[in-house]
């Protein structure tokens, strides 16, 4: 099976927002404490991950959770916050910086009336203002925006918003029912059939919109795709996931999930309180969880394909694109916008797929001992790291010589 890439902490339940389409405050659970969290984020290490993401709820609402971001950079880990802005003052922003957190993802669902219309009121202005304070701090942040009836229309004001303050990639997503427990509220999210041609002009306006200010965002068949999901007769594909195999979600109560859609009992993959993760993700209980679920596939929930894969997916388009572009702008100017996009598109592949600090650090983990049961990492692996460090390297060299 593939390696383990991240592990996403729900750390807390607890939420100040009033979102319309999450119950998940309403939860009332157990937190775990700080000793078991750091605990899991050695473990996490041990099996390999790159990140950590703390998730929640609101996890600012932990008051150790700034010593859980040091916690993973101390072990070599990067660490992104999902968070509604709320908290995220100047003082805290400089706090975040200063424990070396890489990345924050701040939730905005539009222009002030719809989002605190989805989000509560106020929500905008403390979403923005935290956009504003990560910006101060040099901290690297990035939008997460909830495709619903509501809020389609204003997809292209999210993109103007993320240029004025310098956010690198835009997650759109499309509406879930997985963290709503209301059932007679989900069909007000939904889209009827004759909605989809509307739906698919604003998320092709920007998409557009978004390759031309050179921020990053979902590929464009995930971005495709959206409108048939989010119809009321919505086709699910069963298919093979690659969250299942490289991702490890955990609840605050400390239950350890395939992923956050697989949620029926007779397929958790254990619990953090009862046994350590190490022990968890190598049992035999979840190498047979995720071998049924890649027999059978999974339901296509559209919430982990955010990457920009750097694919021929639509090259046809953005040739022509650019050709355009190369004619309006000259030369000159056309060679600095590609300059500006690149280097902002291979700083975000780096960041997420391997920045050169974190390949080194990597190759330098394979001759630490992780773990008392695992011993010393063998030359095999040493070839394999270095090989995909050549690969991505190749890669971006290839992306460059194809822009200019």
């Amino acid at each position: 099976m593939p390696e383990l890439k991240e592990v996403i902490l729900s750390v807390t339940n607890r939420c100040n927002a009033q979102c319309r389409m999450c119950d998940i405050p309403g939860q009332k659970t157990e937190e775990l404490p700080f000793s078991k969290w750091e605990e899991v984020i050695k473990d996490a290490f041990a099996l390999g991950a790159q990140t950590v993401v703390f998730s929640g709820g609101e996890p600012l609402l932990r008051e150790d959770i700034f010593e859980l971001i040091s916690c993973v950079k101390i072990n070599h880990m990067r660490v992104c916050i999902t968070s509604n802005g709320y908290f995220l003052t100047d003082g805290v922003a400089g706090r975040l910086a200063g424990s070396g957190v890489d990345v924050v993802n701040i939730s905005v669902e539009g222009p002030k009336d719809i989002h605190d219309y989805l989000r509560g009121a106020n929500s905008f202005d403390k979403a923005v203002a935290a956009l504003e304070n990560l910006k101060k701090h040099k901290i690297e942040s990035t939008i997460a925006t909830v495709i619903s009836r509501y809020n389609y229309r204003y997809l292209t004001h999210v993109a103007e918003l993320a240029r004025k303050y310098g956010v690198t990639t835009i997650k759109f997503q499309p509406f879930s029912e997985i963290f709503l427990n209301r059932s007679k509220k989900i069909k007000d999210f939904l889209f009827h059939s004759n909605d989809k041609e509307g739906l698919s002009s604003e998320i092709n306006r920007v998409a557009k919109l978004c390759d031309e200010y050179c921020i990053t965002t979902n590929p464009r068949g995930y971005l495709e795709r959206i409108p048939l999901y989010v119809t009321e007769k919505k086709n699910k594909m069963h298919s093979v996931c690659a969250a299942i195999f490289i991702s490890c979600p955990i609840d605050s109560a400390g239950t350890v999930y395939p992923c956050w859609v697989i949620t029926d009992r007779n397929r958790l993959i254990g619990n953090i309180k009862e046994e350590r993760l190490l022990n968890v993700w190598n049992s035999q209980r979840r190498n047979s969880i995720i071998e049924r679920i890649n027999k059978k596939g999974c339901p296509g929930c559209m919430m982990s394909c955010y990457d920009d894969n750097f694919g021929k997916e639509g090259i046809e388009i953005r040739i022509a694109a650019n050709i355009n572009r190369l004619r309006k702008k000259g030369f000159c100017e056309y060679s600095r916008f590609m300059f500006r996009k690149w280097e902002k598109r291979i700083k975000f592949y780096l960041a997420y797929r391997g920045s050169l600090k974190t390949l080194i650090v990597r190759v330098r983990k394979l001759f630490v001992k992780r773990n008392p049961m695992y011993g010393l990492i063998n030359q095999e692996e040493v070839r394999k790291a270095l090989e995909e460090t050549r690969e991505i390297k190749c890669i971006i060299q290839e992306e460059i010589r194809k822009s200019t």
